[in-house]
């Protein structure tokens, strides 16, 4: 019988000199970098661990206040807390191959566009729309937000006022960000009612849940989920799978709903323009029309490279926002007299949010100029505080935003580093630099007022940066200060059940009892 000791070693051997050839190899300039775990030069199971159990974030926190600004986190992954490697790794490196976890109808959006120039190219065709005076100026933005705060948010609120009942308003701030989000993409008429059907909300809620939980081990370990799913073994679950099929249903019924109303000339005259469908459609139906067929298209290809951005943006406009909103709410909760002091700076605006709307001058009047309110709500030093500080302190995209070294290696925060090398910065981590931010734990929107504002924006990384930095940037905060404007010119507001209210440790940070229910109250 031959013997088993060959078979045994052999693997051994060779996975032995695999280790000494990326130790004192290709990845030597790495040596010199702090490890965060002691097998983070051989193994990137510790990484892959503190990820699966949902530890990421604060781990590698803890890693930086203990090793320094660049740390190790596994034998080709590092992490930064410095403006000039953010700045580096934020330039023009192309993203990794996790951001493929983010495709639709399989193509891919703006946000999964991992090489430079398609990415630069993808992003003209629809910049212009969400650029900050282009929002400000909107007469479509001004009429869905003030009907959606008039028929749909504010009435809830003051129903529950009214009876003494509660709302849960991390949900409430969910259907608020779908709504407006998909009003904004396909006018008023023909985008979400979230607002006014929660048994659709839970639906898609459940959907992206499932997605959520679901696509681990494909965006973390693409190459080998994809090889044992050639042997029969998925590592992504089907009720994954599902609820990705059940968000690109939803979504395609709201284009194709739109695209005939266009086509048959029948569209909603009570609607608002459909402004990101519209611009991507024509944007993109001009430089396919310059190309050559290629065969990678297939059919549909025009209206499903629109409806990956479309719902990219759907989702990302629900969820960020309703984060955000929910936290801004709970610290105005926490902090009474902060809350009072910000009543009286939004009372003082001319003319004023007051609901229901009276018969003299009101911002939700339809004759007030769209610039009117945005602007007015940008100059208020105590609405833009609780804002900024909450997602400083709350960054719903907490964690890491990976990069890679492009060819030839580069360096970064003085260290050598071989090209393919993934790198990052995690607004979590930015966000905590006790040199930047006296008291980094605690909720102090006074650090963003008074001339201070300048000493902190610097490292104020919540959409990231670069010219990679979220395209919607713009479009979240406006439509968040108009919602909380809109809230607390009228209402009061208290906690009801806040357990669980600790961010979850994940790529998106919402509260990790998945609530937050508050009480209101009308103040006159």
């Amino acid at each position: 019988m031959p013997s088993l000791t060959p078979v045994i070693l052999l693997p051994l051997v060779f996975l032995v000199l695999y280790f000494v050839y990326q130790y004192f190899g290709r990845l030597r300039p790495l040596n010199a970098i702090p490890n965060a775990h002691f097998t983070a030069p051989f193994f990137p199971i510790w990484l892959i661990s503190i990820r699966y159990r949902k530890r990421e974030n604060r781990t590698v926190w803890e890693s930086h206040k203990r090793l320094g600004p660049v740390i190790r986190l596994a034998p080709e992954e590092i992490s930064v807390c410095t403006l000039q490697g953010i700045k580096t790794i934020y330039g023009n490196w192309d993203k990794d191959t996790w951001y493929e976890a983010f495709i639709n109808y399989e193509i891919p959006p703006l946000v999964a566009e991992i090489q430079s120039a398609p990415h630069s190219a993808h992003k003209r065709r629809m910049a212009n729309i969400y650029s900050k005076s282009f929002l400000q100026n909107s007469p479509d933005v001004s009429n869905f937000n003030r009907r959606i705060l008039t028929e749909g948010v504010l009435p809830k609120i003051a129903t529950s006022a009214t009876i003494g009942s509660s709302l849960d308003v991390l949900r409430l701030g969910y259907a608020y960000g779908m709504d407006v989000m998909s009003a904004y993409e396909f006018g008023s008429a023909y985008g979400t009612n979230f607002l006014g059907d929660d048994v659709a909300l839970s639906g898609f809620l459940a959907a992206f849940t499932a997605v959520k939980r679901g696509v681990f081990w494909a965006g973390r370990l693409p190459a080998m989920t994809r090889a044992l799913q050639r042997i029969g073994i998925n590592l992504v679950p089907q009720e994954a799978m599902d609820g990705q099929a059940y968000m690109e249903e939803k979504c395609w019924k709201l284009c194709s709903h739109l695209q005939t109303a266009t086509e048959t000339n029948s569209f909603t005259s009570s609607s608002t323009k459909p402004v990101v469908y519209s611009q991507l459609y024509s944007a993109l139906e001009k430089t396919l029309e310059k190309t050559p067929l290629s065969p990678a298209r297939g059919p549909d290809f025009l209206r499903k490279s629109v409806a990956s951005d479309m719902l990219d943006h759907m989702i990302a406009g629900y969820e960020s926002s309703g984060i955000a909103l929910a936290y801004t709410m709970y610290e105005l909760c926490m902090h009474p007299e902060f809350q009072t002091s910000l009543r009286a700076e939004l009372r003082s605006v001319n003319p004023p949010l007051m609901f229901p709307i009276s018969t003299g001058d009101n911002a939700f009047s339809a004759s007030v100029p769209p610039p009117t309110l945005p602007r007015a709500l940008d100059s208020l030093p105590f609405l833009n505080a609780a804002l900024y500080e909450t997602l400083r302190l709350y960054p719903p995209g907490a964690a890491g935003q990976p990069r890679v070294v492009p060819r030839g290696g580069a360096v970064l925060c003085g260290y050598p580093l071989p090209e393919g090398i993934v790198a990052h910065a995690a607004a979590y981590s930015v966000h905590r630099n006790e040199e930047t931010f006296k008291r980094a734990e605690e909720w102090l929107p006074e650090r963003w007022m008074g001339g201070k504002e300048r000493e902190v924006k610097n490292w104020f990384w919540a959409f990231g940066s670069g010219s990679r930095g979220c395209i919607g940037k713009e479009f979240a905060l406006q439509e968040m200060l108009v919602f909380l404007a809109a809230v607390y010119t009228n209402f009061s507001t208290h906690i009801v059940d806040a357990e669980g209210i600790e961010p979850a440790d994940e790529f998106i940070a919402g509260p990790s009892g998945g609530k937050l229910i508050l009480r209101f109250e009308k103040v006159e």
